[in-house]
């Protein structure tokens, strides 16, 4: 029995025990001031998307305290900021609307409890059953249902949705309730949002500038500008509704409405980040990619910046709670779409148009029941889909079926089967090789059907196979191939289910032919065995031999083999 390594189990576990190891002054320095970049990203985010759950907007900074502290220990990737997001905020509004905030602290709670068992139970390789298709069209589809959602706080409407339907619905039925003052400065921090985004994009350092303070600093300052544009547009608002606020009993904030990864480790990580903010008064939370993304360029070293982060945080929720009072509705509506309004992968549609459209089946099915049943509905849709595409190509194996007749081997059959043939394909793979058994249609499949691997005219060939080209006379003289030979060298193993129809398959072929299996695998040697009587096995070097001596023993014992 293998001993149980309990250091190395305790820093895969705690993976800070080994990146803490070598942190230096300059690793913290570029930590530190990716901590405070992502900050301005979370903080004017995780309020917004506060009142995107229907709650007040000190629980979104709530729901990023812990979770910067949490990652810092247990997570593995320096980028990933864990904390409020767009999807996360509309589900927990979704199950907890009409509620009071005590509801969405639970659902954390329970959430990181779910997510805490996946991961001791080792549940990670369950997101490799989700394609990007799905999760495009799940993604494209919350944005417009969480921008869709926001329709109402743009135009100062106020009525109850709980889907992309019924708050379109409202909004028709509402229209001439907009309130102008909230609709000017809704699309005013719009386009404000979207013009300092641009700034980041903006490269003004040539070759020649590289080496000068000046262009470096101002390239820099652009970038900063644009990636804090959330947090300037929230002070500004809020500045400008202090200044303008009148009625004090009338708030203008929503209050109780409506690399590669280990990915086990990160639902470890994940849960113990929801069940420890649960007791700070979180909502639910998750990665953000966009916040990943702002950590990543801003030159983040470890996870250690996830400190610097939840610190600025803590001063936040210190100093500032009490001018959360004046930030408008409108604006955060603003923060909200212009935040999610990159989700929506249209690329992608034109990828798979070029490359896999049977891929674009589970994209919009996933989307269209995102919009139409709901986004968590619609992502087992998409599942569903999925699988039962799976299931389609294990239905259909590549076999690459060949017909040989070279100078160099003797005329036979060729297929290349690859990786793990399952009982979903064994029917397909028999039917098509029991069709080659009977000799009539061993000719018709090799002049029609099959991919040729010929050095003979077409004449010739078909003569050979009993065929004359001159006048379409069939010829009873020459002997059909019967020979096919298996090359198993990407055949990794086969099930009880696929081994049984190969038995009948060889079964069926030698009564007038003969099957070799060519660079088997041990394993694979060892199933053909308990299934056939006898089988022919031989490397690629003695092709020529086998070949050669079971054309001559079919000869002999079975003559030629009349049309």
């Amino acid at each position: 029995m293998k001993k149980l390594d309990l250091k190395r189990v305790i820093v895969g576990l705690f993976p800070i025990l080994q990146w803490s190891v070598s942190y230096d002054s300059g690793t913290a320095v570029g930590d530190l001031i990716a901590g405070i970049t992502v900050a301005l990203t979370l903080i004017p985010q995780s309020i917004a998307y506060a009142s995107l759950a229907g709650f007040e907007p000190q629980y979104g900074l709530y729901a990023s305290l812990c979770g910067g502290f949490i990652y810092a220990i247990l997570g593995t990737c320096p980028q990933i900021n864990i904390g409020p997001t767009a999807l996360l905020s509309l589900l927990t509004f979704t199950y907890t609307s009409g509620t009071n905030p005590d509801f969405a602290v639970l659902l954390c709670f329970m959430a990181g409890i779910v997510q805490l068992l996946a991961g001791v139970a080792q549940l990670g390789f369950l997101v490799d059953f989700v394609s990007l298709p799905v999760v495009s069209g799940f993604t494209s589809a919350a944005a417009i249902t969480i921008a869709s959602s926001q329709i109402k706080g743009l135009l100062g409407l106020k009525f109850n949705s709980e889907s992309f339907v019924d708050t379109w619905r409202g909004v028709f039925q509402h229209i001439q309730d907009t309130r102008l003052p909230d609709t000017f400065l809704s699309l005013t921090c719009c386009i404000v949002l979207l013009g300092m985004k641009a700034l980041k994009d903006i490269h003004i350092i040539t070759a020649q500038d590289g080496k000068r303070r000046g262009p470096v600093l101002l390239q820099k300052c652009l970038w900063f500008a644009g990636v804090g544009r959330n947090a300037v547009v929230v002070v500004l608002a809020a500045v400008l509704a202090y200044f303008l606020h009148r009625d004090k009993n009338d708030p203008l904030i929503l209050t109780a409405r409506g690399r590669t990864l280990d990915a086990t480790q990160e639902i470890v990580a994940l849960g113990v980040s929801n069940i420890f903010g649960a007791f700070f008064l979180s909502i639910p939370v998750n990665g953000s990619f966009t916040r990943s993304a702002v950590s990543d360029a801003s030159g983040v070293r470890s996870p250690a910046a996830g400190f610097y982060t939840s610190i600025l945080v803590l001063l936040t929720l210190a100093l500032l709670t009490p001018y959360f009072y004046f930030i408008p509705r409108a604006a955060l509506a603003a923060v909200i779409v212009c935040a999610v309004l990159h989700m929506v992968d249209i690329a992608i549609v034109k990828q798979l148009w070029r490359s896999s459209r049977l891929d674009l089946i589970p994209l919009f099915g996933t989307f269209i029941c995102c919009l139409g049943v709901g986004i968590e509905v619609g992502l087992i849709c998409g599942v569903v889909v999925d699988m039962l595409l799976l299931l389609y190509y294990h239905s259909r194996p590549p076999l690459d079926l060949q017909f040989v007749n070279n100078n160099d081997l003797p005329p036979h059959f060729a297929i290349h089967p690859v990786g793990r043939l399952h009982f979903a394909g064994a029917e397909t793979v028999r039917s098509k090789l029991s069709a080659l058994t009977k000799p009539k249609d061993r000719i018709n499949n090799a002049l029609q059907t099959l991919k040729v691997v010929s050095t003979t005219p077409n004449s010739a060939l078909a003569t050979n196979c009993g065929r004359s080209e001159d006048n379409g006379v069939e010829s009873n003289t020459v002997k059909a191939p019967n020979i096919l030979v298996v090359y198993c060298d990407d055949v990794v193993r086969m099930d009880y289910t696929f081994l049984q129809s190969i038995k009948m398959l060889v079964a069926e072929w030698s009564k007038n032919g003969r099957v070799i299996w060519c660079n088997a695998k041990p394993l694979v040697k060892k199933q053909l065995d308990n299934v056939i009587q006898e089988p022919i096995y031989c490397e690629s070097n003695q092709l020529r031999m086998f070949l050669t001596d079971a054309s001559a023993v079919d000869v002999a014992v079975l003559g030629d083999t009349p049309l």
